[in-house]
């Protein structure tokens, strides 16, 4: 089988220099044509296997200038490090040059230029490629022993599947209610196949920073799929932790992007449960059910919350009881209303221990036997 030869991509709104150019490459590559700056740019989103571009600076539409500005802002490696050779004339004055090399242009190549010294460019650029997706093939092979989400700056899936256990034991432990939202962007595929990786991967970006806007320091949000997230909020009831999911769900509504001259939204699917904690529960069952919720929403057409849980899901997932604060506690009993209290007061009185540790110590409040059999009690719960 031959091999595939190096794909280049020449941008020039003169057919004649387009066809100069190819005739003089097609030896030695596979030649791609475009004739201005917008058919340039759908290609080298689209297609992963262009490894230089040869650009014109002067064309209608978009021009030479602005097709390099959206090369090198690309928040796709594979795109941002594309070797970008500017095709010059001598009618070109120095000021332009120096812009296009303000912008990250590679090289220039003045016409008329001979067929030597033009594949001797291109043989050059299309090895710097190589070498460069060499060195990003290793650099993803690093990101996989990482606990970071490497475009977005979360937390990865590896992260989430080893801290989940643990802080559902601790819940399990302290009787503290925790929660699990998962998160899909809705039809990203369809974006991403439009707009292309890097329009796609920029919205990704944006919907990241608006799921760690909504939650709180302490909770742990981590990207675990191409356009999967999923936010672990310990110490969040049922009722705390769907006001988050539907926060994040209004602001998605109502935030635009843009892409050229097309304006568009976005939305998400958001599958959302909060266990009743047992000794026997497994973070892997939390994380299935979440899982489902979110399918369902996304079955159901997207921009979907689902918090309930359906009619084949056992009792073990149903949402339980909104935890009481120390505050709320304290108010009730005042009140005289107990029964909320009396269900939840293991948990109240293992946080309320240290509290009174600490003001026995300073107080010399004499509760030292006392205190000792409570903690001895608070062990057995």
């Amino acid at each position: 089988m031959a091999l595939q030869r190096p794909r280049i991509l020449i941008v020039d709104d003169s057919p004649t220099m387009c066809l100069a150019m190819s005739r003089l490459l097609a030896g030695d590559f596979e030649v791609v044509e475009a004739n201005d700056g917008d058919a340039a740019w759908d290609i080298i989103s689209s297609d992963a296997s262009i490894q230089v571009v040869f650009t014109d600076l002067m064309m209608p539409s978009l021009n030479g200038f602005q097709l390099l500005r959206l090369i090198r802002e690309s928040v796709h490696p594979r795109i941002n490090q594309l070797p970008v050779v500017i095709i010059t004339g001598h009618s070109d004055d120095e000021r332009m040059q120096h812009r296009a090399m303000h912008l990250g242009a590679t090289d220039f190549i003045t016409k008329p230029f001979d067929s030597l010294q033009l594949r001797a460019r291109a043989r050059s650029y299309v090895h710097l490629d190589q070498t460069t997706r060499k060195l990003q093939r290793a650099t993803k092979a690093l990101e996989l022993e990482s606990t970071i989400d490497p475009l977005t700056g979360l937390a990865n899936r590896q992260y989430l599947m080893k801290h989940g256990p643990e802080l559902l034991s601790f819940a399990i432990r302290h009787a503290t209610a925790i929660s699990l939202l998962r998160i899909n962007i809705d039809r990203f595929d369809v974006l991403e196949r439009k707009k292309g990786e890097g329009v796609a991967e920029k919205v990704m970006v944006n919907i990241s920073r608006i799921i760690a806007s909504c939650v709180r320091s302490e909770d742990t949000v981590a990207r675990i799929g191409r356009a999967d997230f999923a936010v672990l909020m310990l110490g969040a009831g049922a009722a705390s932790a769907r006001g988050t999911a539907e926060k994040i769900h209004q602001i998605m509504r109502k935030t635009g992007y843009r892409s050229g001259q097309t304006r568009f939204r976005m939305t998400v699917s958001e599958g959302l449960v909060t266990p009743a904690l047992t000794e026997s529960l497994q973070f892997e069952e939390v994380l299935k059910v979440a899982e489902s919720r979110l399918m369902r929403g996304m079955r159901e057409g997207g921009d979907q919350l689902i918090f309930e849980a359906e009619a084949d899901q056992g009792p073990m997932m149903l949402p339980q009881e909104e935890s009481l604060t120390l505050d709320e506690a304290l108010v009730l009993v005042r009140a005289g209303e107990t029964a909320k209290v009396g269900t939840q007061l293991k948990r109240l009185m293992i946080r309320l221990y240290p509290l009174l540790v600490f003001g026995n110590r300073q107080l010399d409040l004499g509760l030292d036997d006392g205190l000792s059999r409570m903690r001895e009690r608070l062990k057995s719960f």
